[in-house]
């Protein structure tokens, strides 16, 4: 069972309403020179009653025919998918969106993936997009003191779209030079339901069908498809008047950049986490006790702190993808939305009651830490690898291990971030918000190794971590209820 008919069955009960066969179209490895490769989809309505399907491409590179099925109950039909591996050098992950009229199952996604092997010295097929505009009978370029304010446009994507990506990167930067008209370009994903019924919507407004992606909203023109953007957005531009970047291009961007503090903010809590930073006072302890130098100590914090980010970066990175794939579903992602306000307002709880604990002294009654049997586990490993010889080796190690076993208390704090991220950034920023979080997480390491390199000994950092612990539950309870409200009025 793939991942949308087990989502289907969990949500609706029983059997899906449409299944696919195959369940998803893998590709194999495939040539980049090899010409179009095709394949056949079939399609069953076990939905009880007839059923209209719309079969909608994120990719030029990838056909669809026919794009409509009206099926009775019980009825199968098939699809023929044709992928142009022509400009997809490497990996390949397209989504086909899947629209009905069903009421349980307005929309679904197919999975198109596989890997494009290209030859060497294969010349790039869009070369000439890097090349000056010089041909005869093509418009002069505008030089940017002539250029005129910029339009505002909405760009709709899927993820991972490398056709996509080259209309941002090269074609639109092209024709924006040929007119000497600049675009202020909004990227939305497709696959975020928000954002994919704002677009339904503007499409109602103008009574036209979803045809293709990516699409370019300018104004109240809707072009759909890499083909129709390269056309008609010159043209398009030369006669829309530069109203400039007003009021609703603002509003749209502020939530994104604002959300950039509460992750940082989240980052940093959580690095400086009482059940977490002991770990690392107990590292530093655990070194001077080997007997390594502050050379040394210095050298094993920089190779533990990058490993810690680099695992922690892959879990978000991963985590953030099952995030987003579940959430295509309308009904998944309003039930993840209120699970995680639920489980913020716990935590929130659960760290003022951590505080009371601590303001009476009860230690031992504090609830938000690691469970005694990862600790012994984590402090028998760290006495061991910091005798090692091996000393880059084993502070890698060390760093993915110690990141392991805290997870299950760090992750108190960077799971419930991560969904939140994934409520206000959907799009490609949303990776230099993770990023900017993991930072922020490992930034209390750097200054702690950094200070015991300048001769601060164990003791006094045990003893700051010991009067920072109440504080910083207080913190980390404005933080999780700080970050249900923004939850909930996103």
């Amino acid at each position: 069972m793939n991942l949308i008919t087990l989502i289907l069955t969990l949500i609706l009960g029983g059997e899906p309403l449409l299944v696919l066969s195959p369940p998803e179209w893998n590709l194999g490895r495939i040539e980049q020179s090899g010409g179009v490769v095709t394949g056949e989809v079939f399609v069953e309505n076990r939905s009880g009653g007839e059923v209209e399907i719309t079969f909608v491409s994120t990719c030029d590179c990838l056909r669809i025919t026919p794009a409509k099925l009206r099926l009775a109950s019980g009825q199968r039909g098939n699809i023929e998918l044709a992928f142009d591996p022509a400009e997809e050098p490497g990996p390949v992950q397209k989504d086909i969106i899947i629209r009905t009229n069903l009421e349980q199952l307005p929309k679904a996604l197919y999975l198109v993936q596989g890997e494009v092997m290209t030859g060497e010295g294969m010349a790039d097929s869009r070369e000439s997009e890097n090349t000056p505009d010089t041909g005869a009978g093509r418009q002069q370029e505008v030089s940017p003191e002539a250029r005129s304010p910029a339009l505002s446009a909405d760009f709709y994507a899927s993820p991972g779209c490398r056709s996509c990506q080259r209309l941002l990167e090269r074609t639109i930067p092209r024709i924006e030079r040929r007119t000497g008209i600049a675009l202020q370009v909004r990227e939305h994903n497709i696959l975020d339901p928000q954002a994919y019924a704002a677009y339904q919507e503007i499409l109602g407004e103008m009574e036209l069908e979803e045809r293709a992606y990516p699409a370019l909203v300018v104004g109240d023109t809707v072009l759909q498809g890499e083909e129709a953007i390269e056309q008609e957005l010159g043209a398009l531009l030369l006669e829309e008047p530069a109203t400039g970047v007003g009021e609703t291009g603002t509003a749209q961007e502020t939530p994104g950049r604002l959300a950039l503090i509460p992750i940082l903010a989240a980052g940093l809590l959580d690095g400086v986490n009482p059940c977490a930073f002991t770990t690392l006072v107990f590292l530093i302890s655990a070194l001077a006790v080997a007997g390594r130098s502050r050379m040394q100590v210095l050298q094993i914090g920089l190779f533990f702190s990058a490993a810690v980010f680099l695992t922690y970066l892959l879990i978000g990175l991963g985590f953030f993808q099952a995030i987003r794939m579940a959430s295509v579903f309308p009904a998944v992602a309003a039930v993840i939305r209120w699970i995680l306000i639920a489980v913020l307002l716990a935590f929130a709880a659960l760290s003022l009651y951590d505080y009371f604990q601590l303001r009476a002294g009860r230690t031992d009654k504090v609830l938000l830490q690691l469970p005694k049997p990862i600790k012994r586990r984590l402090h028998r490993d760290i006495k061991r690898r910091t005798r090692s010889a091996a000393l880059m080796a084993s502070s890698l190690l060390l760093g993915f291990l110690v990141s392991l076993f805290e997870l299950a208390c760090t992750g108190q704090v960077y799971f419930p971030t991560l969904v939140y991220l994934h409520q206000v950034r959907r799009d490609a920023g949303s990776l230099s918000y993770l990023l900017a979080y993991n930072f922020a997480f490992i930034l209390p390491l750097l200054i702690v190794f950094a200070l015991s390199y300048w001769g601060i000994s164990s003791q006094k950092l045990s003893r700051w971590v010991q009067g920072s612990m109440k504080p910083v539950k207080l913190l980390l309870t404005a933080l999780f209820l700080g970050l249900a409200v923004l939850t909930a009025l996103t």
